[in-house]
């Protein structure tokens, strides 16, 4: 909550453009001179959120816009979520009557708490933590599809993969390793470690935009509505997990108790899924063929 709030609440946009330009340069891609809030922090919605993907709409000088996720937990339908959210975005400016030209690019950048790439693999020292999409042709990688620049572009930053360390390796490619750009460790340094109270001491933060970031967190806590906003939003995802694990004991002592085959068969059902699931996991690491895997698990 806090996150959204400080990268879309009015008069945010210097943090919001310092954030974006840390993930490009990192990247390696242009930095942006100026930054509109599409998506003001409304306190009411933000009370009444559903999801733990927490959203900022943008666009840049040029007209090119930037969704910002922030998310606490990965699924299964993650990668469908923000295909979708950058397919909507992309859209939504042709307009009625309006001309193809009129279209810009657009990215969205999803900071993770947990990680999304090697899922079945423990966090491991080097692993890669920002991704950043680029579609090639698929018998020429060396070859970008389109000549003129992705239309849709993704950057995936996994924190679980940070560490608080400036000097600190990443894998980039194969055995190629590289550190992070100093702006992007220093926000993902903040996300981390934020919190603490003796956060600009302890590190000597001297960046302008950080140092902002951390007052107005401050600010953000002595902020009651803010701070109770916080607090609904924190037992609403307390109540939705419990919520969860007493229907699965209940379902579970109905099916017990009446003997239900249906109940029976769908266990069975999800522990052979399962089974196959780990199965599949052990293959693809020995490095079976997907064509064999699929052959010998069913899926």
């Amino acid at each position: 909550l806090f996150a959204r709030w400080l990268f879309s609440a009015p008069n945010h946009e210097n943090l919001t453009k310092s954030f974006i330009n840390a993930v490009l340069e990192d990247a390696g891609h242009e930095q942006i001179a100026s930054v509109r809030i599409l998506s003001p922090f409304n306190l009411a919605e933000s009370i009444r959120l559903k999801e733990t993907v927490l959203d900022m709409k943008v666009s840049d000088q040029s007209g090119q816009q930037y969704d910002v996720e922030i998310q606490t937990t990965t699924n299964e339908v993650f990668w469908k979520r923000l295909t979708y959210y950058n397919n909507a975005m992309y859209n939504s400016q042709l307009r009625s009557s309006g001309r193809y030209d009129q279209l810009g690019s657009t990215t969205v950048i999803a900071l993770l708490r947990e990680h999304i790439y090697a899922m079945d693999r423990k966090v491991q020292p080097e692993d890669k933590l920002h991704h950043c999409s680029l579609v090639v042709h698929e018998d020429d990688h060396d070859g970008l599809f389109y000549p003129n620049g992705d239309p849709e572009k993704f950057h995936i930053i996994e924190l679980d993969r940070f560490a608080l360390n400036a000097d600190a390796l990443y894998t980039v490619h194969g055995s190629e390793k590289r550190k992070l750009a100093p702006s992007l460790f220093r926000w993902l340094r903040f996300f981390v470690e934020g919190a603490k109270e003796d956060f600009v001491e302890k590190y000597e933060e001297t960046d302008i935009a950080i140092k902002e970031a951390k007052e107005d967190y401050e600010k953000f806590l002595s902020d009651e509505q803010l701070r109770e906003a916080q607090f609904q939003h924190e037992m609403f995802l307390h109540d939705q997990a419990q919520a969860r694990s007493d229907a699965r004991k209940d379902g579970y002592n109905q099916g017990r108790q009446a003997g239900r085959k249906e109940g029976l068969q769908q266990g069975m059902q999800q522990g052979r899924q399962e089974n196959a699931l780990a199965v599949a996991r052990n293959m693809k690491k020995d490095g079976l063929p997907s064509e064999k895997i699929a052959a010998y698990t069913g899926i």
